[in-house]
């Protein structure tokens, strides 16, 4: 299966609003449930720029790596898009 863009930003969503990741709490392990060959390639890139973009995630500098949270402000934005897509990925599991 490819991955593409959108399904990694599902994937960092998804991970972020289940470990409460939300404002001051602030993750380095975002890729970790990627697969490894994309971890630090474009599309991963891609995908957190966009997020940033969008504000959906806050990055912050720490301990020399960039750790991410969920923006608060946009908790509605993002727990709609995590209802929506999400989730149903969780009900194939």
């Amino acid at each position: 299966m490819q991955l593409n863009v959108f399904d990694i930003k599902v994937r960092i969503i998804r991970k972020l609003v289940q470990w409460r990741k939300w404002g001051g709490s602030h993750t380095e392990n975002i890729l970790g449930g990627l697969p490894s060959h994309l971890r630090g390639g474009k599309l991963v890139r891609e995908a957190l720029q966009e997020l940033e973009r969008e504000e959906w995630i806050l990055p912050a500098k720490k301990t020399g790596e960039i750790h991410y949270s969920l923006n608060p402000r946009k908790t509605a934005e993002i727990l709609t898009f995590y209802e929506q897509y999400c989730q149903k990925e969780n009900e194939g599991v």
